[in-house]
């Protein structure tokens, strides 16, 4: 059996590092994307004990709650700041970033400036809240007076040695936001007292799984690895691990991490509450779906409809529960039209009326066909519902990535261990089971404060011992482009930080007279910049095969440190980098724009200005966010009413698939200001549903303006289906109308892809695919110069490490 002292010897020693180990308070902090736990751990002769600690939290009104378990929630409420259980009582009762703030822990790094731009705790309060970083920082604030408050009260030393519990895939942005905000409460972490959440839960496992009659066996022949299965509100991370015997004794250290992941508990009750109870409060209510704004289906119904969309998935996990004996098979309750009802009714004001669902209630058949959406075995699968939601993730996702990355197929891992209050759900139990079905699956007792004992564990043994039980890694690889075939992977995802010094010094310059080598460096894939590093020598330039040297290292904040040297000339940066998620060129231009709106409203006193969200609705148009362009655009057109828009919201939606809400708009803006595009586009949108009723819209548009070749093409193809001679003339009438336009060079944008359809209908087939081949591309400035990039001499890199 694997035991805790396996893993660290030390701990059979009389003494320990430091001389005064029984005057410290070594603390464990789980801090949750939905719920904080803290522990406390102490040395007893062989063995290390931890204990989850009771902390205060105020109600609404006024009286004491003590719990373990602690809801990461703030809420401003009648003047008072809430933390913990009487601010989650207020959660969805509020509104989200004004006056109350949850789920910022998944935040901490965005850089987006003021994200909290309308926040009722600004600048004339004693604390501020604008960004997820400020929420973190008053979070602590209040965690570290309670745990004083506990110490005080039981007699402990007030001596604290703290460690703290992350997500696997937190990287540098977000772990240095979150040390920050601990910091500025003089809650001081070194870099390695962070521990990632999946490490921190197996050391806690190790130390319990004996007393709970399930532990982990170490063959003598082979090493055997770990699955660490993590599934919180906010989170799926996955770690694996390799424990096993060498002449040192017994070893574990981590072989690979998942990448990043907006995956967590809080994701299925969204899917719910978007599919499944909008539906049933808009039916009840005898309103549709497009009777409302996106924004005040996202921001206003949604939230009210969360808790009752937890609520239901908790009871018919129970419910499961209780038919569930351990075989991992599933009771045929699941499959059945029986459903699970809450007698408490959800109302929601809004612009339209007011909203009521008197009896929210899902079948379990309902449950279960919902829950595959997160449980799909194909790891690239992803759906988008309504409301151009953030795409739904399977589990599975996180784990085929760790699985690649450790080089390991589902029957390598022996166990599969589970943890966080996601995990309890027993279609996700099962789905593992199935899915490893040659692994051990391990429960814990308590799947929600493993992990804060976990990091009490690493508390003691790091700040008492100077031991890293597990050596952390970095998640993704980091990457090296040149002119070369391929990218090259320069140090390895599962690479053990801090890590030494690596060199490569077999590269040089593609060509003569170069003024800047630029070497651009990402992490996991080309879609994720780290830098691109530039080596200027202004005036003559580098001669053709110039060498290249480039050094760099990790240090334990995974901070890359990088420097490169070419003919005298360098240039060394701290590189600070690994982003939460992949971002194309344009994504990039997105959080700029986001980062200014947010600003810019804060200096407005929370009022966004018509430039601001103009900007933002463009950009987001430009990136491919359709129905978050179309969203900005109403949200203009509500702040400042202009029958232009309605046009401008239709396009969004109608680029974003949702025809319903564009042919909405369209018709307003026909009805509101009839010219031949906005008669065009509302025609081009009713085909489909009124023909008659498209044919004479078509018209309007051409009594408007006889030329408007669109609509001469879309009713020609219509009158030549009824028989009708007019047909072919409409549509030659347009040919010629866009081909003039094409050979003048002023056809626009999007009429590049209108004449080459038209000459396809007409039989030119060589005219279309000439219009299609000359197309311009869209410009936007590239992240580096491909002409400015270096090559290896013999085609692949020399590598020191």
């Amino acid at each position: 059996d694997l035991l805790l002292k396996d893993l660290f010897p030390a701990i059979k020693s009389t003494k320990g590092s430091i001389s005064n180990l029984n005057e410290i308070s070594f603390i464990g902090v789980d801090f949750g994307t939905s719920t904080t736990v803290v522990s406390i751990a102490t040395r007893i002769n062989e063995d290390i004990q931890t204990k989850a600690i009771w902390l205060n939290q105020r109600l609404p009104d006024t009286s004491i709650y003590k719990s373990d378990k602690i809801p990461t929630v703030i809420a401003f409420y009648e003047g008072n700041i809430l933390i913990g259980k009487g601010a989650s009582d207020l959660k969805y009762h509020l509104k989200r970033g004004e006056n109350v703030w949850y789920s910022f822990k998944m935040e901490l790094g965005e850089d987006l400036g003021a994200k909290y731009y309308g926040s009722h705790l600004d600048k004339n309060t004693d604390f501020t809240i604008y960004s997820p970083k400020d929420a973190a920082i008053l979070f602590f604030k209040y965690l570290k007076a309670q745990i004083d408050r506990y110490l005080r009260e039981k007699g402990i030393s007030s001596f604290v040695q703290y460690a703290v519990s992350i997500p696997a895939s937190f990287e540098a942005n977000q772990r240095r936001e979150l040390i920050e905000a601990l910091e500025q409460n003089g809650i001081q972490v070194s870099k390695q007292s962070l521990i990632d959440e999946p490490n921190a839960a197996f050391l806690s496992y190790i130390r319990s799984a004996t007393n709970e009659g399930n532990p982990i066996k170490i063959p003598e022949d082979y090493n055997v690895n770990v699955l660490v299965f993590d599934f919180g509100a906010g989170t799926c991370d996955i770690s694996i691990l390799e424990v096993g015997k060498d002449f040192n004794g017994v070893f574990s250290k981590n072989i690979a991490i998942s990448r990043f992941e907006k995956l967590g508990g809080d994701d299925i009750d969204r899917f719910l509450a978007f599919d499944e109870l909008l539906p049933q409060m808009l039916e009840e209510s005898g309103f549709k779906y497009t009777d409302f704004t996106q924004r005040e289906i996202n921001d206003v119904i949604i939230p009210k409809l969360l808790k009752s969309a937890e609520q239901l998935k908790i009871l018919i996990c129970d419910s499961i529960n209780l038919q569930f004996n351990g075989d991992f098979l599933l009771p045929s309750l699941l499959d059945s039209s029986d459903s699970i009802t809450l007698e408490i009714p959800v109302e929601v004001d809004t612009k339209k009326g007011r909203l009521i669902l008197r009896q929210p209630q899902i079948r379990f058949s309902d449950f279960k066909r919902k829950m595959e959406t997160f449980l799909r075995n194909e790891s690239r699968h992803q759906t988008t519902k309504v409301g151009g939601q953030d795409p739904f993730v399977s589990i599975f996702t996180p784990i085929d990535s760790a699985l690649k990355k450790a080089n390991l197929e589902k029957e390598d891992i022996d166990y599969v261990l589970l943890i966080g209050g996601s995990a309890k759900n027993p279609m996700v139990q099962c789905s593992l089971k199935k899915y490893f079905h040659e692994s051990e699956i391990l429960i814990p007792r308590d799947l929600q404060t493993h992990v804060s004992e976990g990091a009490a564990i690493h508390s003691l043994v790091y700040n008492g011992y100077g031991k890293n039980i597990i050596q952390p890694i970095i998640s993704e690889p980091v990457i090296l482009l040149t002119k070369d075939l391929f990218p090259k992977v320069i140090i390895p995802a599962g690479t053990q930080i801090p890590c030494e010094l690596i060199v490569i010094d077999n590269l040089v310059s593609g060509r003569d007279g170069q003024e800047v080598i630029e070497l651009p460096l990402f992490v996991g894939s080309l879609k994720k910049m780290l830098f691109n590093i530039k080596i200027y020598k202004p005036g003559i330039g580098f001669k053709e095969g110039t060498p290249v040297k480039l050094e760099l290292e990790i240090n334990a904040d995974k901070v890359v440190l990088a420097r490169a040297t070419a003919d005298g000339e360098n240039m060394m940066v701290e590189l600070n980098p690994f982003a939460n998620k992949e971002l194309t060129t344009e994504e990039r231009l997105v959080y700029v724009a986001l980062k200014d709106f947010n600003n810019e409203s804060k200096m407005n006193l929370g009022s966004p200005s018509k430039k601001s969200l103009t900007n933002l609705a463009k950009t987001y148009s430009r990136a491919n966010q359709f129905h978050k362009a179309a969203e900005t655009y109403e949200y203009l057109n509500e702040l400042f009413p202009d029958k232009g828009n309605f046009n401008q919201i239709g396009v969004e939606y109608s680029k974003a698939g949702n025809e319903e809400k564009a042919t909405e708009f369209y018709k307003l803006a026909f009805e509101n200001n009839k010219n031949e595009v906005t008669a065009f586009n509302y025609a081009y949108h009713l085909r489909k549903v009124d023909l008659n009723k498209a044919v004479e819209i078509f018209k309007e548009s051409l009594k408007i303006d006889a030329n408007k070749p669109h609509s001469l093409f879309e009713l020609g193809k219509i009158l030549i289906d009824r028989g009708d001679s007019a047909g072919k003339e409409m549509i030659d009438r347009a040919y010629e109308i866009w081909k003039k336009q094409f050979d003048s060079d002023t056809l626009s944008e999007v009429d590049y892809t209108w004449l080459p359809s038209c000459a396809q209908f007409l039989g030119k087939h060589d005219i279309s695919r000439l219009v299609k081949a000359n197309t311009p591309k869209e410009t936007i400035e590239g992240l580096y110069d491909s002409g400015n990039l270096t090559k290896s001499i013999d085609g692949n890199l020399n590598i020191e490490f």
